[in-house]
């Protein structure tokens, strides 16, 4: 009869160690999926605020594009006139604040064009290599490396431009 008991005494304590081992498993693997949860949200959040700070970003560009605007075209008569020297303070200020939230604006003259980065608008002949960027019509800024507005640009068909035939219609 002791051999009986202690089989059974064995018995029971290895099913308790095999629901221990089961329970302790089930809790690893909870923890684990916890722990990829908390990692996923995260990411989630970061992704979020940086398409906020783009859209933001995006809406405000237009302003600085305006300040620069406004800047090429400053009549020769008042160029040296403080109000106009505020001005382009305000604008100096404006593109410290966007540089240093992450945003950078993108070469573009004298750079190989790549439609990852910009948007040719027209491609004309000139001495400059085929393919080759000419002239910026609208700056292209990145956030953290991201392209977030691509710079519209002149693009170089190269010195002598195959001519194409259009038919008339």
């Amino acid at each position: 009869m002791p051999k009986e008991k202690k089989s059974k005494k064995e018995q029971l304590e290895s099913e308790y160690q095999q629901r221990i081992a089961e329970l302790t498993a089930g809790w690893q693997r909870t923890q684990a999926d916890f722990t990829n949860f908390r990692r996923t949200v995260e990411l989630d959040r970061q992704k979020l605020t940086e398409m906020t700070k783009a859209d933001v970003l995006l809406d405000i560009l237009p302003v600085l594009d305006n300040f620069q605007l406004a800047a090429k075209h400053i009549p020769a008569e008042i160029e040296n006139d403080n109000w106009v020297g505020g001005i382009k303070q305000i604008e100096k200020q404006l593109e410290s604040i966007l540089t240093s939230v992450g945003l950078e604006k993108m070469a573009t003259i004298g750079t190989q064009f790549d439609h990852n980065f910009y948007e040719a608008i027209v491609s004309l002949p000139s001495d400059k290599p085929e393919g080759e960027i000419i002239e910026e019509l609208q700056a292209g800024y990145k956030l953290n490396s991201n392209v977030i507005r691509p710079a519209k640009v002149k693009v170089s068909a190269g010195p002598n431009p195959q001519k194409t035939n259009v038919s008339k219609k």
